[in-house]
């Protein structure tokens, strides 16, 4: 398996349980995702976090 596969992985992994178990690292934390928290909503924002992080599986699949 290659390192860009193990990162994209991780990293999917990473999305996925700060959608689903909202860790404030994820969502008040950031300065950056406040931002974009106040302009698209909290829920679109997860909804956005299971998008990068199926894109991510696929392509952690893909280079595996």
């Amino acid at each position: 398996m290659s390192i860009w596969a193990i990162i994209l992985f991780l990293l999917a992994v990473f999305y996925l349980f700060g959608a689903i178990f909202e860790f404030p690292i994820m969502f008040e934390g950031n300065p950056k995702t406040r931002f974009i928290m106040s302009k698209i909503g909290k829920k679109n924002l997860k909804i956005l976090l299971v998008i990068f992080a199926v894109i991510f599986l696929v392509l952690a699949n893909m280079l595996k």
